[in-house]
C-alpha cells in the first residue's frame, strides 16, 4: 500500500492540472481577508498560497507532497512571492502556536489536528475551511471516511471561534463543509 506522501506525489506528478486557480470559496472570503502571516495547510501545488501572497501575506505552504510543493515553486518562479514551502507530515508535526493570521485549509480533514490548527491562529485570527464530508462516499465509496467531516460539519471542531460561515452540506451534491471562523481569544 502506498504512503500518504506517494499517493499524492504521484497525483501532482502530472504538473497540477485544474489546481491552478484558488478555490472559489476562497475568493468569496476575500472581503474578510487583509493582510500578516498565513498558513495553507495541505496546499497542494499552491493556488491558494498564490493567490494570499499576490493580496499581501508571507504565505507559509505546507504539503506532504514535495511534488506538489515543486510544482508551486516552478508557478513562483521568479515572481518573489513571500511564499515559504515546507514538506510536512502532519501527523507528526506540531503546528507552531499563536502565530497565523489566517488559516486557510481546503481539501483535507484530520480531526486529530483541528485543536492545533485553532491554538496556531493569533488572536483575532481567521479560519477558512472547506474540504469533504460524510456525503462525499455517496459519491466515492472507496474514499476513506477517517479523512471526511463527519456529521454536524467543520463548527464542531472549532468551539471556540466565532462563527461567520458554517455550511455543513454545501455545492450540489450537499458533498462539502465550509467553515469560517474568527479567533475571539
Amino acid at each position: 500500500m502506498k504512503s500518504d506522501r506517494e499517493r499524492w506525489d504521484s497525483r501532482y506528478s502530472d504538473e497540477c492540472g485544474d489546481n491552478l486557480y484558488p478555490d472559489q470559496f476562497l475568493i468569496d472570503c476575500s472581503h474578510l481577508l487583509s493582510s500578516g502571516r498565513a498558513l495553507d495547510l495541505a496546499c497542494g501545488c499552491g493556488a491558494n498560497s498564490i493567490f494570499l501572497s499576490s493580496i499581501g501575506y508571507w504565505v507559509d505552504a505546507f504539503d506532504i507532497s514535495l511534488v506538489g510543493l515543486r510544482n508551486l515553486q516552478k508557478r513562483i518562479g521568479f515572481a518573489n512571492l513571500p511564499i515559504g514551502c515546507a514538506v510536512v507530515d502532519l501527523d507528526y508535526y506540531p503546528l507552531p502556536a499563536d502565530s497565523y493570521d489566517l488559516i486557510t485549509v481546503f481539501n483535507f480533514f484530520a480531526e486529530q489536528i483541528t485543536s492545533q490548527i485553532r491554538l496556531a491562529l493569533k488572536k483575532g485570527g481567521l479560519l477558512i475551511y472547506s474540504t469533504y464530508n460524510y456525503k462525499h462516499l455517496s459519491l466515492k465509496p472507496e474514499f476513506c471516511s477517517d479523512y471526511l467531516v463527519p456529521r454536524g460539519g467543520l463548527a464542531q471542531f472549532f468551539p471556540d471561534l466565532e462563527v461567520i460561515v458554517d455550511i455543513e452540506n454545501a455545492e450540489p451534491a450537499g458533498n462539502v463543509s465550509r467553515f469560517v471562523g474568527k479567533n475571539r481569544n
